[in-house]
């Protein structure tokens, strides 16, 4: 699952891509996760490393070949296929849009933000380009736009995102600079999620958090310092975000911090992310501040 990759790594991927896919003589029209390796983009769902994934309009087109595996899409067009070190490969927007029929909710806004901060596309650009297209999930896609926020830095803060909102956490600050407190040199310091009003925020502790001991003292210098300024800071885990019982558990803290700081008990029904993409629902009314 290309979730957590570094910038180096995906570049590694990409160059290794290309190359493999010029020594098969690949001449369709590359998608999917083949199509995200070329673009040089993480991508939430787990891919069959050895296998070319293209696109054609119809199974006349197919063409069987080893390692080949072609997805048919009766709308595509000329201009959903673009030139890339001589390789053809669906532009971004029908690369994820061709995806959708595979992959939840989740897993598209995930994407989305993740092609937004590669700077693949704008999001009013696939936004426009969704709207006006015919392919298979259509509807999760739809709803996947409305779920997405500019400002994501990793897929999994995506993930904790949502997982927070869907059970009743107000909409959150991603990114959130601290006013008036500073690390010792100077940088400001940031929180991963947060609810500004409520001082209440979330930092997702990738493995590197752990490991590197220069990334632990700043974890650790940070906590302190925000705990001294009254801001209750949860930090989460993998293992948090793969368990329902301990996202459960977080949202209910969240939940009590609230309503001793606030003298109101907020909803916590667990909605799901079609749900959660209404915008007639209170979620979207009680909007945290500055979002």
């Amino acid at each position: 699952m290309n979730m957590t990759r570094t910038q180096a790594q995906l570049n590694d991927v990409r160059a290794r891509t290309i190359r493999q896919c010029k020594e098969a003589h690949i001449t369709q029209p590359l998608c999917g996760a083949t199509a995200l390796k070329l673009y040089g983009s993480e991508f939430p769902f787990t891919d069959e490393p050895d296998t070319f994934h293209v696109m054609v309009r119809d199974t006349s087109h197919r063409r069987r070949a080893p390692h080949v595996k072609a997805h048919t899409w009766k709308q595509l067009e000329p201009t959903d296929i673009l030139y890339t070190e001589g390789l053809q490969v669906l532009s971004p927007e029908a690369t994820a849009v061709t995806l959708a029929g595979t992959l939840n909710i989740m897993q598209q806004v995930m994407l989305l933000e993740a092609m937004v901060r590669n700077q693949l596309f704008t999001f009013p650009m696939f936004a426009d380009y969704t709207h006006k297209r015919t392919f298979h999930g259509k509807k999760r896609a739809l709803a996947a736009l409305k779920l997405y926020q500019d400002g994501s830095a990793s897929m999994t803060e995506t993930a904790l995102r949502l997982e927070l909102n869907r059970r009743g956490v107000p909409r959150l600050v991603l990114n959130y600079v601290v006013p008036s407190i500073w690390y010792p040199n100077g940088a400001p310091i940031t929180f991963d999620l947060a609810l500004p009003e409520m001082k209440i925020a979330w930092e997702y502790q990738g493995d590197h958090h752990r490991t590197d001991k220069a990334q632990y003292r700043r974890d650790a210098y940070k906590g302190n310092l925000a705990r001294s300024k009254n801001w209750t800071l949860f930090d989460v885990t993998y293992d948090d975000l793969r368990n329902q019982q301990r996202l459960n558990e977080l949202a209910l803290q969240a939940a009590v911090i609230i309503a001793q700081r606030t003298g109101t008990v907020p909803r916590m029904d667990i909605l799901t992310l079609q749900q959660l993409a209404d915008r007639r629902r209170v979620f979207w009314k009680r909007s945290s501040s500055g979002t």
